[in-house]
Order: C-alpha cells, then sequence, then structure tokens
C-alpha cells in the first residue's frame, strides 16, 4: 500500500487576505470620514451656539438701553459693530424703527360699503370714529418700536453665517395727543 501524505491546510490563501484587507481599509476610511464629520457638526455647533448667546446679549442691552433711556436717546437707526475676544470673528449689526400703525385705513377698507352707504347720517360719527382711530395709531406707532439684531462671522475661510432676532418693545408713558373737537 502506498501511503499517500497530505499537506494540511493551515493559513490563509492570498486573495483571502487581500478581501481582508480591502474590508478593513474600507472601514477604516468609513471611520476616519465620519470622525471628520462629527469634529465639523461639532466646531459648527459651537459657532452657532456662541453666536445666539452674542445675539441675545446684544439685543438684550438694546432693549435695556431702551427701556432706561427712552427711544429717542436709544433707538437708532442702524449701528454696527465687532464682538471683543475671545469672540473678535463675530460681528453685529442693530436696527431700530418706528412701527407705522394705519388703524383708520385698515377700519375704512374694513367698513367699505357700508360707510358710504349711510355717509350722511353717519357723516359726524364717522369723523369721530376717524378721529379716534388716528389718535390710537399715532399713540401705537409713537409706543412701539421694532428692534432687530443680527450676528456674523465667517466658517472656514469663505461661508457666510448669520442668526438674527427682531422684537418689539413698547412704551407707554409716551404722551397721548388729543386735538380739540372744535364747535
Amino acid at each position: 500500500m502506498i501511503k499517500t501524505h497530505k499537506k494540511s491546510q493551515r493559513g490563509f490563501t492570498f486573495i483571502e487576505v487581500l478581501i481582508a484587507i480591502t474590508i478593513f481599509v474600507i472601514a477604516a476610511v468609513i471611520a476616519v470620514d465620519l470622525t471628520r464629520g462629527s469634529v465639523r457638526a461639532t466646531i459648527d455647533l459651537k459657532e452657532v451656539t456662541t453666536a445666539t448667546w452674542l445675539l441675545k446679549k446684544t439685543i438684550t442691552e438694546l432693549e435695556s438701553k431702551v427701556e432706561s433711556e427712552g427711544f429717542d436717546k436709544a433707538c437708532i437707526k442702524k449701528i454696527e459693530g465687532k464682538f471683543d475676544a475671545p469672540n473678535e470673528k463675530y460681528t453685529w449689526i442693530t436696527n431700530c424703527h418706528q412701527i407705522d400703525f394705519k388703524l383708520s385705513q385698515t377700519a375704512a377698507a374694513l367698513l367699505g360699503d357700508k360707510a358710504d352707504a349711510d355717509l350722511k347720517a353717519a357723516d359726524k360719527e364717522n369723523q369721530i370714529q376717524k378721529m379716534v382711530l388716528n389718535i390710537s395709531s399715532d399713540y401705537i406707532s409713537n409706543s412701539m418700536r421694532e428692534i432687530h439684531a443680527e450676528v456674523h462671522w465667517l466658517q472656514g475661510k469663505k461661508t457666510k453665517r448669520m442668526v438674527d432676532v427682531t422684537t418689539h418693545v413698547a412704551r407707554y408713558d409716551q404722551p397721548l395727543k388729543i386735538p380739540s373737537l372744535g364747535p
């Protein structure tokens, strides 16, 4: 009887090793890319959070200034500036302006045909309503301001980013101007 010796197959073939290395490299590239994306997202989140905090600080300071100094001194149409270190990459812009309420025009548009039908009978009443609406419009316009603030920064080297907020401030200590009704 002839004995043949079979070689035992231990280890991996070259193809198996190449496939394993390829799978490992693909997994490593994906892991590095996910990590890079996560780091980028964390940096973006930090910048937006900082900008939001700076925006809140800016709008709060302006609201406080309007409350303490009044509209005439504190409500300036447009102001721009840059934040101090460590936030020097951020800039800010604030706008403050009067809101024009036109209640009499709105009411006239709502009344429309009804006002035309009884024009002579309701002429005196319409004049009084118009006067009341005009006084109310003027008072609300003089008592309200719209404040808008923006914080800008560059993300990376080219991408411009911004967060903004708009709020309204009311001061009902403004004088009420009532014209005389006449004879």
